[in-house]
């Protein structure tokens, strides 16, 4: 099993970013999708990720918490080659709130690929997205 910890320091206040990552259903910061869709509202709702020449994604919330500032999220079937994926999510204040330290957890079973190359892809995709996370709450 792949275990991937990931943990960035965000200049963005940490108010911005959670109302960002609070809205499941919306993925405006992170560019590359043609379509999204929110099906349901709340817990078990799923976020239908289209891109191009790919099958869409399924992302299932399992838990929100915005009084600790954290998610988690599934997803049934990937397009990499993982499986059994699940994502915890949570930020905390730094600095009085105007920046925000970023963790991304996630496990995931390696499908016809070495530990170690799903840890570095799945390592590189937290990298890209924190950044643009970031980009997005600092503007």
């Amino acid at each position: 099993m792949i275990k991937v910890n990931v943990e960035r320091e965000l200049n963005a206040p940490v108010d911005k970013v959670w109302a960002l990552l609070e809205d499941f259903g919306n993925l405006n910061w992170y560019p590359g999708w043609t379509d999204l869709e929110a099906i349901g509202d709340g817990p078990g709702m799923i976020r239908r990720i289209h891109m191009e020449g790919m099958d869409p994604i399924d992302e299932i919330l399992e838990a929100m918490d915005a009084a600790t500032r954290s998610f988690s999220y599934t997803i049934p079937k990937m397009p990499m080659p993982v499986s059994e994926y699940r994502a915890e999510v949570s930020l905390e204040p730094l600095d009085d709130g105007k920046r925000t330290l970023a963790r991304w957890r996630c496990s995931a079973k390696p499908e016809g690929i070495s530990e170690s190359e799903g840890q570095a892809m799945l390592e590189g995709i937290y990298a890209d997205m924190l950044a643009k996370l970031e980009a997005a709450a600092g503007a």
